[in-house]
C-alpha cells in the first residue's frame, strides 16, 4: 500500500465522539446483547433436557458446550472471513446463521439434534463476535476506544439480564411438563432465539469500515466514509491529503499472526482468553444447577438476576478503569480477583466441609456476586485490549483466533465441571478459580499496555 498520505487512525482520532458514535454503539451493542442470549439460553434448559431425555451429567455438559464448540469455528473462521470480505458482510452472514439455528433449536427431538443445532448456532455467534468488535473499534478515536469497547460488553451483560427475565417468565418451573399455550416451555424459549434475525435490517444500513476500505485501496470510499462521520458529529468536513493508509501489510492469512512481530501477542492473548473462558463458562453454564444444589432453588431466578446486575456494574467499573489505569492492570487485576471470589463462592456451597469463619448465604451470595462483577470487568476490557493489539489486516483474524482458542477452554470448562460435580462444588470449581488467577498473573507479567495507541 502507498506510503504517502495520512492514516485512517489519524483521521479517526481527529473526529470527536458524538451522535454517530452513540448510534453505532447502540447498533453494535444490540447485536452483542443477542449473542449473550444465545450463549446463556442453554444453561436454563439443561435441567429440563436431563429430565426429558434421561441425560447423564456428562452428556448434559457436552450439550452445554455444543454452542461453544461452534464458537471455536465461528470466531476463527469468521474473523478471517471478516478480514477478507469486510466487516459488514461478515457480520450479516454470522447474524443470520445464529438467529436461524438458534430458533430451530426449538424443534430438537433429542440429544443429537439439539447438539447439532447448538453447534451451528455457536458458529454464527462466534463470527458475530469477531466482526462486531472489530467494526466498533475501527470507528472510535483512541482516547475513547477502550471505554466504547467496554460499553459493548455492557450490552452483553444486559443480554444476560434479558435472558434471565425471559427464562423467569417462560420457564417459571424447570420441569418436563412445563407448557406455554400447550407448547413445551423450553421450545417457546428457544423459538424466541430467532428474533435477532430482524437485526439484519440494521446491518444492511451499516456502511463498511474505513480501515477495511483503505486496506483494499478503496481510498476514495474511505475518505468519503470519514467525512460522513465528521458531518454526522457536526465536526465539519475532514481534510484528507493523499491516500488514506490503514497499514503497511496486506497479508490477511493466519501465518501473519505467528510472524516475529506478532507471535508473542498471539500466544499471550490466546492463553489469557483460554483462562478467562474456562473460568466463565465453567461457572455460568452450571450456575443454575449450582444454586439449586446449594438449596436456594426457590430463589433461583432472583439470584441469577442479581448476578446479572453485578455483571453490569463490573463492566461499568471497567469502562472507567480501562482509561484511568490502563488495559493491563484492569484486566489482570480483575482476573485475579475473579478467581479469588470463585474460590470463596465454591467454598461456601453447603457440605464442602470448609470453615472460612462465615456461614449461611453471605459468603455464597457475596462470592457469587463478586465473581460475576470481576469476570465481566475482565471481559469488558479484553475485547478492546485484544483488538488494539493486532493491526488492521489481521485485526478480526487475530481477535477471532485468540477468542477461538479461548472457546476451546469454554467447551472444556462445562464438561470438566460437570464431571467433577460428583465430588462436590469445591472440587468442581477449584480448577476454574485457578485458571482465572493464572490468566491474570500471566497478563500482568507479560502484557504490553496499549492505552493511548492509535490503531494501525
Amino acid at each position: 500500500m502507498a506510503d504517502s498520505g495520512v492514516t485512517v487512525g489519524q483521521v479517526i482520532d481527529s473526529i470527536p465522539t458524538g451522535r454517530f458514535h452513540r448510534r453505532l454503539l447502540l447498533a453494535t451493542g444490540t447485536i452483542w446483547a443477542t449473542t449473550a442470549m444465545e450463549v446463556l439460553s442453554i444453561s436454563f434448559t439443561l435441567s429440563t433436557f436431563i429430565e426429558i431425555w434421561n441425560l447423564s451429567e456428562l452428556a448434559a455438559g457436552l450439550l452445554g458446550s455444543a454452542g461453544l464448540l461452534g464458537m471455536i469455528v465461528g470466531t476463527t473462521a469468521g474473523g478471517w472471513y471478516s478480514d477478507r470480505v469486510g466487516r459488514k458482510r461478515g457480520l450479516a452472514v454470522s447474524v443470520a446463521l445464529f438467529s436461524v439455528f438458534g430458533g430451530l433449536t426449538a424443534l430438537a427431538t433429542g440429544f443429537y439434534s439439539a447438539f447439532v443445532l447448538r453447534l451451528l448456532t455457536g458458529i454464527g455467534v462466534g463470527g458475530t463476535i469477531a466482526a462486531d468488535a472489530s467494526y466498533l473499534s475501527e470507528h472510535v478515536p483512541t482516547e475513547r476506544r477502550g471505554r466504547y469497547l467496554a460499553y459493548l460488553e455492557l450490552f452483553y451483560a444486559l443480554g444476560n439480564s434479558v435472558t434471565v427475565i425471559v427464562a423467569w417468565t417462560v420457564l417459571s418451573e424447570l420441569s418436563a411438563g412445563g407448557t406455554v399455550f400447550g407448547i413445551a416451555a423450553w421450545r417457546v424459549f428457544f423459538a424466541s432465539a430467532a428474533l435477532p434475525v430482524v437485526l439484519l435490517l440494521v446491518v444492511a444500513v451499516l456502511p463498511e469500515s474505513p480501515y477495511y476500505l483503505a486496506r483494499k485501496n478503496r481510498t476514495g470510499e474511505a475518505s468519503d466514509r470519514l467525512a460522513s462521520i465528521a458531518r454526522t458529529n457536526d465536526a465539519g468536513a475532514t481534510t484528507v491529503s493523499g491516500p488514506v493508509r490503514a497499514g503497511e501489510s496486506d497479508n490477511t492469512g493466519f501465518s501473519r499472526l505467528f510472524e516475529p512481530g506478532l507471535r508473542k501477542t498471539t500466544l499471550l492473548f490466546s492463553a489469557v482468553w483460554f483462562g478467562l473462558n474456562f473460568g466463565y463458562y465453567g461457572v455460568f453454564i452450571w450456575l443454575p444447577r449450582t444454586v439449586e444444589a446449594a438449596g436456594y432453588v426457590g430463589g433461583l431466578y432472583a439470584y441469577l438476576f442479581l448476578v446479572s446486575v453485578f455483571q453490569i456494574l463490573g463492566v461499568l467499573s471497567a469502562a472507567y478503569l480501562i482509561d484511568a489505569l490502563g488495559r493491563k492492570p484492569t484486566t489482570g487485576g480483575s482476573l485475579v480477583l475473579a478467581g479469588a471470589f470463585t474460590f470463596l463462592f465454591a467454598s461456601a456451597v453447603p457440605g464442602v466441609g470448609l470453615d472460612l469463619g462465615v456461614s449461611g448465604r453471605l459468603p455464597f451470595l457475596g462470592g457469587m456476586l463478586a465473581m460475576g462483577f470481576f469476570i465481566f470487568g475482565a471481559f469488558g476490557v479484553m475485547f478492546a485490549y485484544t483488538s488494539e493489539s493486532f493491526p488492521t489486516e489481521v485485526r478480526s483474524t487475530g481477535l477471532g483466533f485468540a477468542t477461538g482458542v479461548g472457546k476451546v477452554a469454554a467447551v472444556g470448562g462445562p464438561v470438566v465441571v460437570g464431571f467433577l460435580t460428583q465430588y462436590g462444588s469445591l472440587v468442581a470449581l477449584a480448577p476454574v478459580a485457578a485458571s482465572l488467577v493464572a490468566a491474570g498473573i500471566g497478563l500482568l507479567l507479560f502484557g504490553r499496555e496499549t492505552k493511548g495507541e492509535t490503531l494501525v
